[in-house]
């Protein structure tokens, strides 16, 4: 074939040649040659390039190592999926699921989920799936792999009850009721829910008809049974072949948008002591979190506020999903189930006598988070407890969750970061165990969140009751960032303390305009001041709050400028000036053993912030014996 080429191209220029000037000199035939024959090898290049394409996997995601987000009418996805199923009389679920044992590559998985728990008369042929839309080369041939599992409650029954399907479409438009070309993934071996065996291959070639294309993965439950639940766990998908020009899947508007890089400062010692004697503590590592506490109350020693689903600790909010369920918010006392001091929140959600049952029932907590660096990392633990009652004793059937808005948004639904925590077994209702312990270290996307911490139950199984309780919640920032400045602001403006050492003048009592406010969830003491027209500090000094941030749920303010007071009567009895009152002497107190801050507060019935402010004390745990304590 080369000699048959070179000979053409050799004809086809000497022929000019002649025509023109004669025979070439054996020069130019040389020269010639060598053209012809370089011309021959990179034409041979060029056709192997051409039949050996780079091969890649053009879908995303595919081992859901890159996160979930929350889909509202599904649940979380991984991102760069779509999500879809049929309806009708059945419950669905959609999970971000890192049980090792049921995951094929790295440590997370898709887990859909079909189930007919409480549904009277469930739906043959239910179908729940996943797809992803890509770019590919037009016509060119492309391999699909995947991994899973099938896990059921029920291990009797019909083995080709539950079926695990993939198909594709051409084009850039899904629609899953559309395609007509699924093919069964062939996994005929189904396991029990709660022990899973190992994952199953699967493999098909296809050809792209289109430069786009989308695949889709469905689980179908073909039975109408009731009280039974289908499990599929997918890993490791892969669409194999010719990669295009630019990926077309761009990230999901649920995904919250990467946060700004952030570059630490260098962490700096803290400046000398106020006066000798007072010791100095070093910065923290950078790894560290020691910020200043930002949660109030996050222990539940500073009180509940009743509320009308029942009490809810101070400086919190409640929230519920309502529906086919009761609802239950106490102070919990119980030793046993509290982490520290003596008091704990607990939520409960139980089915008691409602038939049916809503599944998917939500019950939490949310509070306020500000002063906040954006980009900065900051840590949250806490530490609480799942207690149930009733139904099977599924190990999925409560989760304990956490989740942020940016802002002050204080509507949960509107979260789309819930996390897992995982607090240990679920225990007996009067039987509970150890507490458990979670922290999450993340960045914070603004200068103020919202911190919302939720307990569900799954199922809408009637005669359930869940129980969450939670203890020590706190969020401090990390490696100097956000973290204690020497001395610390109580607040973030210079409001007016009182004038110590002396105590203020007794007001005037003429006749002013004052009304009270009860504060709701989601109130702020700045917007209470905008709405009636009064500043912040007239609040502060009227109702004696040293901390703008620290109010509460059901805290009643007195405001200026609504209703009129009458002034005292005179004293008909002294009709002669009182005695100019003596110069007010401040009280000290000498630290000794054993004696912590709040218990020097409660001793002289001070409030502890003025405690704090007057003896420029920036951790209340951080006091040494022999300190010598002003008592405002």
């Amino acid at each position: 074939m080369r000699s048959r080429f070179h000979n053409i191209v050799q004809q086809v220029l000497l022929h000019h040649w002649y025509r023109g000037l004669g025979r070439p000199p054996v020069q130019v035939r040389r020269i010639f040659t060598f053209l012809c024959a370089l011309a021959l090898v990179a034409s041979t290049f060029l056709v192997a390039s051409t039949t050996q394409a780079s091969y890649t996997n053009v879908l995303v995601n595919g081992s859901f190592e890159q996160g979930f987000y929350h889909q509202p009418e599904c649940g979380m996805v991984g991102n760069g999926w779509g999500c879809f199923t049929n309806g009708g009389a059945a419950v669905y679920g959609y999970y971000d699921d890192q049980w090792d044992r049921v995951v094929a590559d790295g440590v997370h998985s898709q887990l859909i989920e079909i189930n007919t728990k409480g549904v009277g008369a469930p739906d043959h042929d239910r179908y729940a799936g996943i797809y992803q839309t890509v770019k590919v080369v037009d016509w060119e041939h492309y391999t699909l792999s995947l991994r899973g599992m099938i896990r059921t409650t029920n291990m009797e029954g019909d083995p080709w009850r539950y079926r695990v399907q993939v198909g594709w479409s051409a084009g850039p438009h899904p629609k899953w009721s559309a395609v007509n070309n699924w093919i069964d993934v062939g996994w005929d071996t189904y396991y029990e829910r709660t022990s899973p065996g190992g994952m199953l291959d699967f493999s098909t070639g296809l050809k792209a008809e289109a430069d786009h294309i989308t695949i889709y993965i469905r689980v179908w439950k073909k039975w109408g049974v009731p009280e039974e639940e289908i499990d599929i766990n997918v890993d490791a998908i892969s669409l194999t072949g010719p990669a295009p020009y630019a990926p077309f899947w761009k990230p999901s508007p649920h995904k919250p948008a990467e946060p700004p890089v952030y570059h630490k400062p260098e962490a700096k010692p803290y400046p000398p002591p106020a006066h000798p004697g007072k010791p100095v503590y070093p910065a923290p590592e950078p790894d560290v979190c020691a910020g200043p506490e930002l949660v109030y109350n996050g222990g539940f020693e500073h009180g509940f506020i009743p509320t009308g689903v029942g009490h809810v600790g101070r400086g919190w909010g409640y929230f519920t999903s309502g529906g086919a369920a009761n609802y239950g918010y106490y102070d919990e006392q119980w030793q046993a189930v509290v982490a520290e001091g003596g008091h704990g929140q607990l939520i409960e959600i139980n089915t008691i006598d409602i038939f049916p049952a809503d599944p998917d029932r939500y019950a939490g907590i949310y509070q306020r988070i500000g002063h906040l660096h954006p980009g900065a990392t900051y840590e949250l633990s806490l530490r609480g407890l799942l207690r149930g009652e009733g139904g099977e004793e599924d190990p999925y059937r409560f989760e304990a969750q956490w989740g942020f808005n940016p802002g002050y948004d204080t509507d949960w639904t509107r979260v789309s970061n819930w996390q897992g925590m995982d607090l240990g077994k679920i225990y007996p209702r009067t039987e509970p165990g150890p507490l458990g312990s979670y922290k999450v270290r993340f960045t914070a996307p603004a200068s103020e969140i919202v911190l919302f911490i939720r307990g569900w139950m799954k199922w809408g199984v009637t005669n359930v009751e869940m129980d969450f309780n939670l203890d020590t919640i706190s969020l401090r920032g990390c490696g100097g960032i956000g973290g204690p400045v020497y001395p610390y602001p109580p607040y973030p403006e210079p409001y007016p303390s009182y004038p110590y050492p002396h105590k203020p003048a007794p007001p005037v009592i003429d006749p002013i305009p004052v009304c009270e406010y009860v504060i709701r969830p989601g109130d702020t003491l700045s917007e209470i001041a905008q709405r009636f027209g009064v500043s912040v500090k007239e609040l502060m000094y009227l109702n004696g709050i040293h901390n703008p941030n620290f109010i509460f749920v059901g805290q009643v303010l007195t405001l200026p400028g609504c209703a009129a007071v009458k002034p005292y009567p005179p004293d008909p009895c002294c009709d002669h000036p009182d005695p100019a009152p003596a110069p007010y002497a401040p009280q000290t107190y000498v630290v000794k053993p054993g004696d912590t801050f709040s218990q020097i507060c409660q001793k002289f019935g001070t409030d502890p912030y003025a405690l704090a402010e007057i003896n420029g004390i920036t951790n209340w745990d951080l006091i040494y014996v022999g300190q010598v304590l002003t008592i405002p």
